[in-house]
């Protein structure tokens, strides 16, 4: 069995779209793990060690805003790759100020999660 290229930490309130994304990424070649809430995301991060995290930004209770201002605290070299939707564009683009790695809007395809994701993974394993 081939190596993988890294551990993915999937944060998304809908199993539908959390499963895809998992099905994606590791037909990709990642090691995924799901969580259905910051709360759940915040609580993995420090056990699954995740090389970067994919993250909603609409999500009810805590915002995915405010998991990404979690994540900086409890590791900021953790790449966080915010998935959103048209509505939420200016609010993801704020997030790379706040420290995001990237954002991805949806519909997007599986090029462009293959190419973020695969740049932020590289850019952990990079000292920095």
């Amino acid at each position: 069995m081939p190596a993988s290229l890294g551990r993915i930490l999937v944060v998304d309130d809908e199993p539908q779209v959390g499963a895809m994304l998992r099905d994606l990424l590791v037909e990709l070649g990642y090691v995924v793990k799901n969580a259905v809430s910051g709360v759940e995301a915040l609580g993995l991060v420090p056990i699954y060690l995740p090389d970067a995290v994919l993250l909603d930004l609409s999500m009810p209770g805590m915002t995915g805003v405010e998991v990404l201002d979690h994540l900086r605290r409890l590791n900021p070299d953790l790449p966080v790759i915010i998935v959103t939707g048209n509505q939420d564009l200016q609010t993801a683009r704020a997030t790379l100020v706040r420290g995001a790695f990237d954002y991805i809007q949806k519909p997007f395809t599986v090029e462009v999660l293959e190419r973020v994701v695969a740049a932020a993974v590289l850019r952990r394993g990079l000292p920095s």
